[in-house]
């Protein structure tokens, strides 16, 4: 009996201790997929502000939209520049902040982070405007074709109290590809500034959408976060209630994913043998036999 009774103890205790290794590899399954989750979560998070940081569209209400992406400087370039009739010069860039703090605001001890800024034939440097306080609107709310114009509001306040603010009108014209701001047509009154720039880019975009009405970047991101939280939530449920190690096992549908890329490279493989017999009948080989000359295939 004492045999059997430690027999039995033992035995217990193995499955005890197999018990607790299990709990622990769960526990340590379960950390793996949570971290591994946030990642990704935060992968996507990092790609919805990208995309918001390097696009530039807006679409008003009645379904027109701009696009001026490709007019935005990136950190290190050039920033935009224009000077008005009385020799002032202005330095801004498009649906983000200057590049560069012109030289003159940093030695006024004005190194504000502007989306514009003037610098006067003085050498007097003021900033015109915030990025958050951007807004969209037509040129000529009647003629939507016109273009649009981006405000700058919120600026560096004008002797008077009045904060200043500047707009950039994108007049639309085809022809003239990207444009540039036009020199001696930077107006200025009471604090209001107007930057006068003829671009293909001040056109509506052409009619059609992607998917539900999102166009472009839209789309792309949102299938892009949709995509990180499909493949995040499913490898963590596998990890978590499954007990899948974190990796490609772990993947949620993964036999079918599996199959379905089978899938597509037999139907490349097809293409391109169907492709090849077309060429080949297009183009059929000739050989030339006792100065007579067969066509083969």
């Amino acid at each position: 009996f004492a045999a059997m009774a430690a027999g039995e103890s033992g035995r217990r205790g193995g499955e005890t201790r197999q018990q607790a290794c299990e709990q622990c590899k769960a526990e340590r399954q379960f950390k793996q997929a949570r971290t591994f989750l946030f990642a990704l979560m935060l992968l996507a998070c990092l790609c919805v502000s990208s995309a918001d940081v390097s696009t530039c569209q807006h679409t008003f209400p009645d379904g027109n939209s701009f696009d001026l992406s490709s007019l935005l400087r990136p950190p290190r370039e050039r920033d935009w520049y224009a000077d008005d009739r009385a020799g002032n010069m202005y330095y801004f860039n498009v649906c983000a902040d200057a590049n560069e703090v012109p030289e003159a605001c940093v030695m006024m001890n004005k190194a504000v982070q502007a989306p514009a800024y003037e610098v006067s034939k003085e050498g007097v440097c003021l900033w015109l405007g915030q990025l958050r306080s951007m807004e969209w609107a037509y040129i000529d709310e009647t003629e939507p074709g016109a273009g649009v114009e981006v405000y700058y509001f919120d600026g560096e306040q004008c002797p008077g109290g009045v904060a200043r603010d500047i707009r950039i009108q994108f007049f639309c014209d085809p022809e003239a590809g990207e444009g540039r701001p036009l020199d001696y047509y930077v107006l200025e009154e009471e604090c209001h500034y107007s930057v006068t720039w003829p671009s293909k880019y001040g056109c509506p975009a052409e009619e059609g959408t992607f998917l539900f009405g999102m166009r472009g970047w839209t789309f792309v991101t949102l299938f892009m976060v949709l995509s990180l939280l499909y493949v995040g939530a499913g490898c963590a449920f596998n990890v978590a209630r499954t007990g899948c190690e974190v990796g490609p096992d772990a993947m949620p549908h993964g036999e079918t994913w599996r199959e379905v890329w089978a899938l597509s490279i037999d139907g490349i493989a097809f293409s391109r043998e169907k492709v090849g017999e077309l060429l080949g009948r297009r183009k059929p080989s000739y050989e030339r036999v006792d100065g007579v000359e067969y066509e083969w295939g």
